[in-house]
């Protein structure tokens, strides 16, 4: 179930709404601890290696992927802008999400700050903390300062820590938002160069490159990751450049090193290759060579 009923010390002032794709209840690769991590849809950044592609877009309600549905399971309503998905005859065969042209999904739900605190409180026992993700969770920041509150205020859930998986394509007005509120952030740095990085996602990474130093500055940055792609962000000089980035942060920045991998990736990015073992250890040297304290996905 996606919504049950709340204690009313949790419901917040307003009702505000925003797309979540998803729900783990229990994950230990998404910060410290058992966390609860809540996925948030559209994305601002459009990566060769996305293994969420299907989080990048948000629907248009063309139809396409009714269409294509081999069980008949999708039903669109374009005056209404809903979709009804039949969970009974749906065999999660993914044609949908192959055949968007915009990367979206028919899957996400508008969900409120209360039915995503009535989720919380299901597992609060359990879990350390919350993680948000995405597609770019930065895109909902308004949404997130009052679920943020929300948690912090509540009576069972203030203890759990707040932790923010980013893109880092945000503008310094928009950390402000929450920046007081979260216990701390996740960045990517997919190329140093933003040549490279245009080349990567599609977009310059000046805002990403001044989030970085930003959040170290407040002491608010808690991982830095770095996902190898050979014949893109694995010379010399990228690698030169992304280790005189994490050089300048904090010592206690936890700095991650992660292989691409293939897995997930749009049919038409499967050209890209993983790298081997030697390609890895490389990097992971060359880093290390650096000074930096390194840990290898």
């Amino acid at each position: 179930m996606w919504i049950r009923e709340i204690p009313k010390e949790s419901i917040p002032m307003s009702e505000l709404q925003a797309n979540i794709s998803g729900i783990i209840k229990s994950s230990v690769i998404d910060g410290p601890g058992n966390r609860m991590v809540i996925f948030f849809q559209a994305c601002n950044l459009n990566c060769l290696y996305c293994h969420n592609s299907h989080t990048i877009g948000l629907c248009n309600y063309c139809g396409i992927c009714a269409e294509a549905c081999p069980t008949q399971s999708l039903t669109i309503d374009t005056l209404k802008k809903h979709i009804h998905h039949n969970e009974n005859t749906c065999n999660h065969c993914d044609t949908c999400l192959k055949v968007c042209p915009i990367n979206s999904s028919p899957f996400y739900k508008k969900m409120s700050v209360n039915d995503l605190i009535s989720e919380i409180l299901e597992v609060k026992d359990f879990i350390s903390g919350i993680t948000v993700s995405g597609g770019e969770v930065m895109l909902h920041a308004e949404f997130l300062k009052e679920l943020f509150i929300a948690i912090k205020s509540h009576s069972e859930l203030k203890n759990l820590s707040i932790l923010v998986d980013s893109n880092g394509n945000v503008t310094q007005d928009e950390w402000d938002q929450i920046i007081e509120i979260a216990d701390g952030f996740m960045l990517d740095i997919k190329a140093f160069s933003s040549q490279v990085h245009l080349e990567l996602t599609g977009h310059s990474n000046d805002k990403i490159l001044n989030s970085i130093q930003y959040l170290n500055s407040k002491s608010k940055l808690k991982e830095i990751r770095f996902v190898l792609v050979p014949g893109f962000n694995d010379s010399v000089d990228e690698l030169q450049g992304v280790g005189q980035l994490m050089n300048l942060l904090f010592p206690d920045v936890k700095k991650v090193l992660i292989k691409m991998r293939k897995h997930g990736i749009r049919t038409k990015y499967q050209h890209l290759s993983e790298p081997n073992q030697l390609e890895l250890n490389n990097a992971k040297e060359h880093l290390e060579s650096m000074g930096i304290d390194l840990t290898l996905i």
